[in-house]
């Protein structure tokens, strides 16, 4: 019976270990052809490998050309996440995806150069923004308004 519970615990136990690894490294498809992966927190080998393996595979299932890696909530860019940084940029090209970095600050920008990094075939944007804005001009697509007035915020309809 207690052999039972404390497998039963170690399927739930991994269960919830699974769930945590998906919610720590999303990769969204935001729109036909292009990947989102925000990332947020440290970067270890252990966690670049998940997110990786997670980004190919997204990849391939969705034959995206465009992945928009969004590096604003990486709080501290050193020599080895700028490392697995380039990993996930040459990884997902070998599977024929144009990457772009996105969300780097002043301080990011300037470790990076002071690293003495090669990010010259690394496209960057400043925001998520403008890096969809540049995967819509790639793929040929462009967003139009459609005439409809948003709400205006007051229940009334316009």
């Amino acid at each position: 019976m207690q052999g039972d519970t404390i497998r039963e615990q170690q399927a739930q136990l991994e269960e919830q270990r699974q769930t945590i690894r998906e919610l720590t490294t999303p990769v969204l498809q935001v729109w036909d052809r292009i990947l989102a992966l925000p990332i947020v927190g440290g970067l270890d080998t252990a966690r670049t490998q998940e997110m990786n393996e997670a980004l190919l595979q997204k990849i391939v299932e969705t034959g995206s050309e465009i992945v928009i890696l969004d590096i604003t909530g990486v709080p501290v860019i050193d020599s080895a996440v700028a490392r697995h940084l380039l990993e996930t940029v040459a990884a997902a090209r070998l599977l024929g995806a144009e990457v772009l970095l996105v969300g780097l600050s002043t301080h990011t920008a300037l470790t990076l150069v002071h690293l003495g990094l090669d990010l010259g075939g690394v496209t960057t944007r400043l925001t998520m923004a403008k890096g969809l804005e540049l995967a819509f001009a790639r793929l040929g697509l462009r967003v139009v308004a459609d005439g409809v007035a948003p709400p205006s915020g007051d229940g009334s309809v316009a």
